[in-house]
């Protein structure tokens, strides 16, 4: 794993926080849009510059997004690795209701059909996320995701159903994501005797 600048994500990211900083900025809808998939999803930064029109479908105040590919270094769109293997479990639900989907239908309604739903770089998207959050990158959001999610594993969640979610192949991977905090240590230093 790379060097962090500001440091290893230690901390989660707020939804409070999340909706304060994007209803303040004066990005344009597009990447408002783009940084909701990456809040919501925790999928790569990657991924959502290669959604097209037809890869969001609107059902039932939800909004289903299929995630099957990925851009590659030169801006090409290529199949994702979770579609290679069939390991995707269809398309990504989020509820109408949830914070900011609203602004991914808007830009999905404006995006013309066979056209990608965020037309610019991952640079531009990049530069989107630090201007939130300055001494983060897009990956917090992604460590955020799945730190929640293994939180909340058990008899309805489990570390396949998140490998799948994710793209992500092996269960130490996912178990390398938790967010060790100060929080925590004093929790356990609590529990011993």
């Amino acid at each position: 794993m790379g060097k962090y600048k500001h440091g290893k994500p230690d901390e989660e990211i707020q939804l409070e926080d999340f909706k304060d900083k994007l209803s303040k900025s004066q990005l344009p809808i597009r990447q408002k849009a783009y940084l909701v998939v990456l809040y919501w999803l925790g999928c790569r930064r990657s991924e959502p510059l290669a959604i097209l029109k037809e890869d969001i479908e609107e059902k039932e105040n939800r909004l289903y997004i299929a995630i099957h590919y990925r851009k590659d270094d030169k801006g090409q769109r290529i199949e994702f690795s979770r579609a290679k293997r069939g390991q995707a479990g269809g398309a990504v639900e989020l509820p109408l209701e949830n914070f900011g989907v609203n602004l991914i239908k808007e830009a999905w309604e404006k995006t013309k059909p066979g056209h990608r739903v965020f037309p610019f770089s991952d640079k531009t998207g990049y530069r989107a996320f630090k201007k939130l959050f300055p001494t983060k990158t897009p990956h917090w959001a992604r460590y955020t995701r799945i730190t929640r999610l293994r939180k909340r594993l058990g008899a309805d969640l489990t570390i396949d159903a998140i490998k799948s979610f994710t793209g992500i192949r092996r269960d130490t991977t996912i178990q390398n994501y938790g967010l060790k905090t100060k929080a925590d240590i004093h929790k356990i230093a609590n529990l011993l005797e």
